[in-house]
Protein backbone atom coordinates (compact mmCIF):
# COMPACT_ATOMS: atom_id res chain seq x y z
CA UNK A 1 0.00 0.00 0.00
CA UNK A 2 1.06 3.52 0.96
CA UNK A 3 4.66 2.42 2.18
CA UNK A 4 5.18 0.39 -1.26
CA UNK A 5 4.65 3.82 -3.18
CA UNK A 6 0.65 2.11 -4.71
CA UNK A 7 -1.87 4.27 -4.81
CA UNK A 8 -4.54 1.31 -4.99
CA UNK A 9 -5.62 -1.02 -2.39
CA UNK A 10 -5.87 -4.65 -3.25
CA UNK A 11 -8.82 -7.21 -1.28
CA UNK A 12 -5.59 -8.60 0.96
CA UNK A 13 -4.16 -5.46 2.11
CA UNK A 14 -8.14 -5.01 3.09
CA UNK A 15 -8.14 -8.05 4.62
CA UNK A 16 -4.95 -7.34 6.89
CA UNK A 17 -7.02 -4.30 7.95
CA UNK A 18 -9.70 -5.67 10.69
CA UNK A 19 -10.07 -2.32 12.76
CA UNK A 20 -11.21 -0.57 8.82
CA UNK A 21 -13.26 -3.62 7.78
CA UNK A 22 -15.06 -3.03 11.12
CA UNK A 23 -15.50 0.59 10.42
CA UNK A 24 -17.34 -0.07 7.04
CA UNK A 25 -19.56 -3.02 9.09
CA UNK A 26 -20.55 -0.91 11.84
CA UNK A 27 -21.68 1.82 9.41
CA UNK A 28 -23.50 -0.35 7.45
CA UNK A 29 -25.56 -1.92 10.07
CA UNK A 30 -25.93 1.65 12.15
CA UNK A 31 -26.90 3.37 8.81
CA UNK A 32 -28.28 0.59 6.19
CA UNK A 33 -29.22 1.46 3.01
CA UNK A 34 -32.09 -0.44 2.53
CA UNK A 35 -33.98 -0.26 5.69
CA UNK A 36 -36.23 -2.85 4.27
CA UNK A 37 -34.83 -6.06 2.39
CA UNK A 38 -36.74 -7.40 -0.67
CA UNK A 39 -39.54 -9.67 0.44
CA UNK A 40 -38.94 -12.98 0.47
CA UNK A 41 -41.45 -15.57 -0.28
CA UNK A 42 -41.39 -18.81 2.27
CA UNK A 43 -41.01 -21.77 0.37
CA UNK A 44 -41.98 -24.04 3.15
CA UNK A 45 -43.86 -24.38 6.20
CA UNK A 46 -41.47 -22.92 8.73
CA UNK A 47 -41.91 -21.23 12.38
CA UNK A 48 -39.96 -18.18 13.10
CA UNK A 49 -39.55 -16.63 16.88
CA UNK A 50 -43.04 -19.34 17.98
CA UNK A 51 -44.96 -17.79 14.59
CA UNK A 52 -46.32 -20.57 11.84
CA UNK A 53 -45.29 -19.19 9.01
CA UNK A 54 -46.92 -20.84 6.10
CA UNK A 55 -45.73 -21.91 2.74
CA UNK A 56 -46.05 -18.68 0.10
CA UNK A 57 -46.36 -16.23 3.08
CA UNK A 58 -44.12 -12.93 1.90
CA UNK A 59 -41.80 -12.15 4.08
CA UNK A 60 -40.54 -8.65 4.67
CA UNK A 61 -37.09 -7.88 7.23
CA UNK A 62 -36.92 -4.73 8.41
CA UNK A 63 -32.75 -4.17 8.42
CA UNK A 64 -33.21 -1.30 10.38
CA UNK A 65 -34.86 -2.97 13.57
CA UNK A 66 -32.51 -5.96 13.20
CA UNK A 67 -29.43 -3.44 13.27
CA UNK A 68 -30.43 -2.08 16.53
CA UNK A 69 -31.81 -4.97 18.55
CA UNK A 70 -30.18 -5.22 21.62
CA UNK A 71 -30.43 -8.88 22.21
CA UNK A 72 -28.39 -9.35 19.21
CA UNK A 73 -25.94 -6.26 19.32
CA UNK A 74 -25.66 -5.40 22.94
CA UNK A 75 -26.72 -2.62 25.45
CA UNK A 76 -26.43 0.44 23.68
CA UNK A 77 -27.50 -0.88 19.85
CA UNK A 78 -27.21 2.78 18.71
CA UNK A 79 -24.12 3.84 19.65
CA UNK A 80 -21.29 3.74 16.89
CA UNK A 81 -18.47 0.75 18.15
CA UNK A 82 -16.72 -0.85 15.45
CA UNK A 83 -15.35 -2.63 17.73
CA UNK A 84 -18.61 -4.89 18.22
CA UNK A 85 -17.34 -6.50 15.18
CA UNK A 86 -13.85 -7.48 16.57
CA UNK A 87 -15.42 -9.10 19.46
CA UNK A 88 -16.91 -12.46 18.24
CA UNK A 89 -16.48 -15.04 15.23
CA UNK A 90 -18.54 -14.79 12.38
CA UNK A 91 -21.16 -17.12 10.32
CA UNK A 92 -19.81 -16.37 6.47
CA UNK A 93 -22.98 -18.75 5.48
CA UNK A 94 -24.98 -16.17 6.12
CA UNK A 95 -26.59 -16.51 9.15
CA UNK A 96 -24.91 -13.21 11.31
CA UNK A 97 -26.80 -10.35 11.34
CA UNK A 98 -23.56 -8.55 10.62
CA UNK A 99 -24.79 -9.75 6.85
CA UNK A 100 -28.21 -8.05 6.24
CA UNK A 101 -27.18 -5.36 4.19
CA UNK A 102 -25.94 -7.69 1.82
CA UNK A 103 -28.48 -10.14 1.89
CA UNK A 104 -28.95 -13.32 3.54
CA UNK A 105 -28.49 -16.92 2.89
CA UNK A 106 -27.58 -18.21 -1.01
CA UNK A 107 -28.42 -14.71 -2.09
CA UNK A 108 -26.11 -13.22 -0.06
CA UNK A 109 -22.93 -11.38 -1.73
CA UNK A 110 -19.96 -10.76 0.89
CA UNK A 111 -17.44 -9.84 -1.96
CA UNK A 112 -19.50 -5.98 -1.35
CA UNK A 113 -18.01 -5.45 1.82
CA UNK A 114 -14.62 -6.26 0.70
CA UNK A 115 -15.23 -3.89 -2.38
CA UNK A 116 -16.45 -1.01 -0.16
CA UNK A 117 -13.14 -1.81 2.18
CA UNK A 118 -10.92 -1.54 -1.04
CA UNK A 119 -12.84 1.79 -2.17
CA UNK A 120 -12.64 2.82 1.32
CA UNK A 121 -9.14 2.32 2.16
CA UNK A 122 -7.99 3.57 -1.49
CA UNK A 123 -9.62 7.03 -0.47
CA UNK A 124 -8.01 7.38 2.60
CA UNK A 125 -4.65 6.61 0.78
CA UNK A 126 -4.93 9.37 -1.76
CA UNK A 127 -7.06 12.05 0.61
CA UNK A 128 -7.40 13.72 3.79
CA UNK A 129 -11.04 14.57 4.52
CA UNK A 130 -11.74 17.79 6.31
CA UNK A 131 -15.27 19.23 6.93
CA UNK A 132 -16.25 22.33 4.80
CA UNK A 133 -16.29 25.87 6.94
CA UNK A 134 -14.57 24.61 9.83
CA UNK A 135 -17.29 22.42 10.54
CA UNK A 136 -16.66 20.64 13.79
CA UNK A 137 -17.74 16.46 13.79
CA UNK A 138 -20.06 17.08 17.00
CA UNK A 139 -22.04 19.70 14.33
CA UNK A 140 -23.20 17.63 11.62
CA UNK A 141 -26.84 16.39 11.70
CA UNK A 142 -26.88 12.78 12.12
CA UNK A 143 -30.89 12.41 11.22
CA UNK A 144 -31.92 10.60 8.73
CA UNK A 145 -35.08 10.83 5.99
CA UNK A 146 -36.92 7.01 5.59
CA UNK A 147 -37.88 6.04 2.42
CA UNK A 148 -37.50 3.00 0.20
CA UNK A 149 -33.58 4.36 0.86
CA UNK A 150 -31.96 5.82 3.56
CA UNK A 151 -30.52 9.17 3.17
CA UNK A 152 -29.16 12.25 5.66
CA UNK A 153 -31.72 14.87 5.96
CA UNK A 154 -28.98 16.95 5.43
CA UNK A 155 -26.03 15.94 3.45
CA UNK A 156 -22.64 15.83 4.11
CA UNK A 157 -20.06 17.34 2.17
CA UNK A 158 -16.46 16.65 2.44
CA UNK A 159 -13.38 18.15 1.16
CA UNK A 160 -10.99 16.20 -0.75
CA UNK A 161 -7.45 17.01 -0.28
CA UNK A 162 -5.09 14.96 -2.74
CA UNK A 163 -2.46 13.60 -0.29
CA UNK A 164 1.24 14.23 -1.66
CA UNK A 165 3.51 11.43 -2.23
Amino acid sequence: MKEQGLTFVTEEDVRNLPYFRALVKETLRIEPVIPLLIPRACIQDTKIAGYDIPAGTTVNVNAWAVSRDEKEWGPNPDEFRPERFLEKEVDFKGTDYEFIPFGSGRRMYVPYANLLGETGVTLLLNFNFKLPNGMKADEINMDVMTGLAMHKSQHLKLVPEKVNK
